[in-house]
């Protein structure tokens, strides 16, 4: 009796170990992503001054600030180059031939004229497949742009705008990079 009743526990701490280690399962669930899955943003909070790297170069000069859910780039000082005021997100891992796709809302009263780019984000500085440029808006515009990244360097890359062409406000919100 004492030896049935040892046998008939070990065959039930054996069964409660094999499901243990057995794979979980949910019903409806699948390891595949589903149609419905959001596509992850590589970007950081949009509205967060530590997502930016501000440069400010020769006479551009400029600060930013959180104002809700937007960042506000202020150019104080443009002296003829746009480029000497530039604001970009770094270090992002974007592969060569993958398509990609960047949303954002842009507010920008004073500008004569803002880009958007994707580089490379160290010495020679090349772009990567994306350059845009668009002009003013008293309103948040919504904008949408599809590039292929082209000669990328693996988690060394960079999406941001040139803002140093006017003085004045361009505030930035709902910005999302995605893999197409």
């Amino acid at each position: 009796m004492t030896r049935l009743v040892l046998c008939a526990l070990l065959m039930l701490m054996s069964a409660v170990a094999l499901a243990d280690n057995a794979p979980e399962k949910t019903s409806g669930s699948s390891a595949a992503p589903t149609k419905d899955a959001k596509p992850k943003n590589l970007l950081k909070p949009t509205n967060d001054p530590d997502s930016w790297q501000l440069e400010l170069t020769e006479g551009g000069k400029g600060d930013m600030k959180a104002d809700g859910d937007a960042i506000v780039f202020h150019v104080t000082e443009a002296d003829g180059t746009n480029w000497h005021v530039q604001a970009y997100q770094t270090g992002l891992d974007l592969k060569n031939g993958k398509d990609y796709v960047i949303k954002f809302k842009l507010k920008a009263p004073q500008a004569s004229e803002l880009l958007v780019l994707g580089l490379i984000n160290q010495d020679d500085w090349h772009e990567i497949g994306l350059h845009e440029e668009f002009g003013p808006s008293d309103d948040f515009k919504q904008y949408e742009f599809t590039f292929k990244a082209n000669d990328v360097v693996p988690n060394n890359n960079r999406i941001g705008f040139v803002l140093g062409a006017d003085k004045g406000t361009v505030s930035v919100k709902d910005l999302v990079l995605i893999e197409k």
